[in-house]
Parts: structure tokens; sequence; C-alpha cells
């Protein structure tokens, strides 16, 4: 099948999904709201790729789809009698467990997972979604039609089959817009509910819009570390302070903690449900995901999501779909420019980041024909040390194939490679690296090079003998355009990034 026909039956199937299915509850709207989600928030090494989506992953979305549903609806009834319900029968598990949770005073997820009752909430939900949900999604006019993923009952995860998650990632608009509207029409069409709803309702901002009063908290914190100007125009802002989300609601309806700015209310209304031109890309970046990503971590995870390497993969894809095709760019009020173009406003870039696309080429040991691998395995480099410490001399003169079978993603010999961590340097913060640890990389290339700012890098440079040296860092820029390679360990102090250094593999997982 041709990427094009693909993209054709994907859209025919979903469309048959929503028509053939059989729908007694929202679980299966939901699901495919997740599924949609992660595929954006999961980057894809190209168009066929298949993607493992675990069941936890899965589980903690379908969560915070529904914390929002288990808010009374109507304030004439009490109780859960004041809640839509999901289903044609009683009121769903789920929903009554996170109604109970937020009348005993929980107040977002945060605290949720915090709470004695979080096992019970995720064993109950994953029970659900194997129950029910995710062997049934795919049952169209009483058939079983595997064409998301094949079921395999005794996994914990399910694979997309290959170019599945790029169909998403390439409609995600379109199925986010299906899966909620068929969600509204289920709720609408249970006749308890019509009671709740009457013949006018916002029902729609109900189910899916902003939280107004989490938003609240946002809008302090962005005029502090903006020093009250609007990120757009730079202007000072007075009282006409609005809070905007970076790549717009419409685009992604999920809050993160990191896509948030503060603008004049006049240019968050001229930018609308536009994606902002590359010069304002790149601020938000320096300013969210680097200079002040633990400061707003810290501020708002109490009330959403915070993860600065899933808002940068859901910028990342947003930015790709634009330019393919071939979307204005929000510059300003009543200016655009195409996506993919540069501007003169644009952010400096500096050796460390401008010569990755152009320059990085492998160690010199001959790669072996892909024909001639056996599933997951990868090239090994035994005397390639990367350093977590200070830079240290290395080879790359001796390979091995070497499986991968702790890995549950597709991997690629001539992409990929493993090589041991020396030192401990980077053994802190949430995935910390570990003397002696094996790690898995991946090769920067001019076809797969990407947004290095925020990542953990491998760094290569030569010492005055001429021999490569290697070292592994998180990348950092400063509010003053420098790069930095910071330690997680606390102990390393950062460096400054320098023309002799190059960054020539990106981590992908500690094995």
């Amino acid at each position: 099948m041709s990427y094009m026909q693909q993209q054709l039956a994907f859209i025919t199937y979903i469309q048959r999904m929503l028509v053939e299915g059989d729908f007694s509850a929202t679980y299966k709207f939901a699901l495919l709201h997740a599924l949609a989600d992660l595929c954006i928030e999961h980057p894809l090494q190209d168009e066929t790729s298949e993607l493992v989506i675990t069941l936890d992953s899965l589980v903690d979305k379908l969560i915070m789809l529904y914390w929002h549903h288990a808010v009374p609806f109507s304030s004439e009834h009490q109780g859960e009698e004041a809640l839509l319900r999901q289903n044609s029968g009683r009121q769903s598990k789920l929903i009554s467990i996170l109604y109970e949770c937020q009348s005993r005073g929980v107040r977002n997820i945060h605290q949720l997972k915090a709470s004695d009752r979080w096992p019970e909430i995720y064993k109950a939900t994953l029970r659900t979604l194997k129950e029910g949900p995710l062997w049934r999604l795919q049952i169209l006019s009483k058939q079983e039609e595997c064409f998301l993923y094949p079921h395999h009952r005794e996994q914990q995860f399910i694979q997309l089959n290959g170019g599945i998650a790029h169909c998403f990632r390439r409609f995600y608009d379109l199925v986010v817009f299906l899966a909620k509207n068929a969600w509204l029409q289920k709720i609408q069409s249970i006749k308890f509910n019509q009671a709740l709803i009457g013949a006018q309702s916002q029902l729609q901002d109900f189910l899916f819009g902003v939280d107004r009063n989490a938003l609240s908290k946002v809008a302090p914190v962005l005029v502090e570390i903006q020093q009250n100007r609007c990120f757009y125009c730079r202007k000072p802002m007075k009282d006409n302070v609005a809070v905007d989300h970076f790549i717009p609601f419409s685009r992604y309806s999920t809050d993160l903690g990191h896509n948030f700015v503060a603008a004049h209310a006049g240019c968050n209304n001229s930018k609308r449900d536009h994606l902002a031109a590359q010069p304002h890309r790149e601020r938000w970046q320096e300013q969210n995901l680097v200079v002040h990503n633990r400061t707003l971590a810290e501020a708002l995870s109490a009330w959403f999501y915070c993860d600065e390497q899933k808002s940068l993969a859901v910028a990342d894809w947003a930015y790709a779909v634009a330019s393919s095709t071939g979307a204005k760019l929000w510059l300003a009020k009543d200016s655009f420019t195409e996506a993919g173009i540069a501007h003169s406003g644009a952010a400096d870039t500096a050796p460390v980041i401008e010569q990755v696309a152009e320059t990085t080429t492998k160690p010199a040991a001959e790669p072996v024909p892909i024909n001639q691998q056996a599933a997951n395995q990868v090239p090994y480099f035994p005397d390639l040390k990367i350093a977590c410490g200070h830079f240290k001399t290395g080879r790359s003169d001796e390979v091995e194939m070497r499986s991968v079978e702790q890995y549950a993603g597709v991997l690629d010999p001539q992409r990929h490679f493993l090589a041991r961590a020396s030192g401990n340097s980077m053994n802190g913060g949430k995935n910390p690296v570990a003397d002696g640890d094996l790690l898995l990389l991946e090769w920067v290339t001019p076809e797969h090079a990407g947004s290095i700012t925020g990542q953990t890098m491998a760094i290569e440079r030569q010492d005055e003998a001429g021999d490569n040296q290697y070292v592994l860092r998180v990348i950092r820029k400063s509010a003053e355009g420098e790069y930095w390679l910071h330690a997680t360990n606390p102990d390393y102090k950062d460096f400054a990034a320098t023309e002799a250094m190059r960054p020539f593999a990106r981590l992908k997982e500690q094995l």
C-alpha cells in the first residue's frame, strides 16, 4: 500500500469505525482521542514507523480526559445526580471515583496521583480499558478489523501498525474533532442526561473546554518571567494581560504547563488559532523550555502536566504539519509568513547548533547492511566511552552487533547504536545515568537533526593530539543566546559550548 493509499484508508477506517462500531458508552471515543494525543507526544523515526504505546500511558490519558467530566453539570441537582452519564446504564465507575475524590478536596491530577486513592483509580481504569474499549474499538459491524493495531491481550502495550502513528499525526485535528463530536452526541443521546442539559447549554465547553480557574494561576508566573512585557510585541503590559496557548488549544487540546505565554489581549486576539512565526517559536523554546523550565514546572505542576520534552515534541509536530501543508504563520498583527521560511528577527544561532545538520558524521566503523541484521540488533561500540564527567578519549573502530530486547520500539541499525556511559555527572534528575550504564543513542544526521536545545546529547571534540573525546550533556541556551552543556548531577558545573564541540548523537534511552 502506498503512502497516499494508506492515508485514504486511515480516514475511511476512522469514518467506518464511528458509523459501524458499537458505542454503548463513551470509552471508545476517549481511547481514540488518547491514541491521537500520544502519537503527537512521541516523535517518529519516519512515516512508516510503528509506535509502541504502553497501557500505563493510555490509563493516564483516559483519566486526564475524564477528569473534567466528573464535575457536576447541573446546579439544580445534588451529588452524583448532577453528573452527566457516560453510558446508557448506570454511571461509570471511573466518573464516580473521580467525583468522590474531587468532593474530598482533590483539585487536580497532580494531587490525585499523590492521593491514597490513586492505586484504586489506576487499577479500575486499567481494568475498564482492557475489558472494553482496547479490544472493542476495532470491531466494525460485529467483525474484528485490526487496522490500527493487532490484538495481543497478554501484553502490557499495543503497537500501532506501520504508518498508523504518522496518519494520526497528519490528521490529528480531524480525528479529535470526529471523536469529540461523536462523544458529545453520545452524551446528548442518553436519556438521563437530557433533563440535565436542557434545550440550550454550553455542553461542548463544559466537556472539552479550557479550565479557566487553573488558567488564572498562570498569568502571574508568566508576567514575572517576561518582566511584564508581551511575549509577542515585547511592549509593556498593563491590565490587558491574556494567557495564550503558544501551540493553539484548537490544534492540541491538552493543557501543558510549558505551553503558555503572557501577551496583550490584542496580540492574543490577532494570533487566535494560528501558529506563531519561527522567531516567536525560538524565543518560546528559550524562555519556557530552557531558561525558565524549572520555574514553570515548580509553579504550575499542581495545575497542569509539565514535561518540557512532551511540549517540544508537540511543537515540532505542529510546525512540521504546517510546513508540509504550506500554512501561514502569524508574525504580528495582520502580518504572516510561510512555514519553514526564516525571518530576519529570528534568534541567533551558535556553532554548537548551527553546524549539527551540516557536519555531523558517524564514527569510522563500516555499518552492517540492514538485511543482514536480526530484529532490533544495532551496532555496539565497546571502546566508545561516552563520558559522564569530563571529556574522555574513546575509539569507534571496534564494533559488534547486539540485540536490544528490553527496548519496546523499532530500531534501525543505520540510525541507532549502543555505547557505555563513563562517570556520574549525569547521575541525577528524573532519568539518571550511572557509570557503566548501556546507552541507546541515535545519530544526528542532516535527515534527522531536529531541535537539540533541551535534549541530552553526546558531544564530540578533538584533543591536542587529534584524538576524539566524547561527553554526555543536556544542551541549554541562556537568555543571552549562549549554549551551555548541563550536567544533571549538581556536583558538576555547567560549561560553555565552543566551536570545537559537535553534537553527534541524541540519547534515546538508558537500558
